[in-house]
């Protein structure tokens, strides 16, 4: 087993930071992949992008905007929690 005393919330902190910095990658999977091949690198800004300005599916892009705010919420949420957490001991 691996220890690390004292850095699982650390960790939790860096990983939901993360996590919420991936859901605004978008530029750089347009640059090098254009989301293929096929959908292997498409993430969900890029989804939206790909159905609101390619496709004209504004319907699913629009829902595919609010799914992406209330993940970000969930995770921006889950990280106050570990940083409270954090400020507390």
């Amino acid at each position: 087993y691996l220890t690390l005393p004292h850095m699982s919330r650390a960790i939790t902190v860096v990983i939901l930071i993360q996590t919420i910095f991936l859901l605004s990658v978008y530029a750089e999977i347009l640059v090098t992949t254009n989301g293929g091949p096929g959908y292997a690198s498409t993430n969900l800004p890029f989804l939206v992008y790909q159905k609101a300005l390619l496709e004209f599916k504004i319907g699913q892009a629009s829902a595919g905007g609010v799914i992406a705010v209330i993940l970000a919420n969930i995770v921006a949420f889950f990280a106050m929690r570990a940083v409270g957490k954090n400020l507390d001991k």
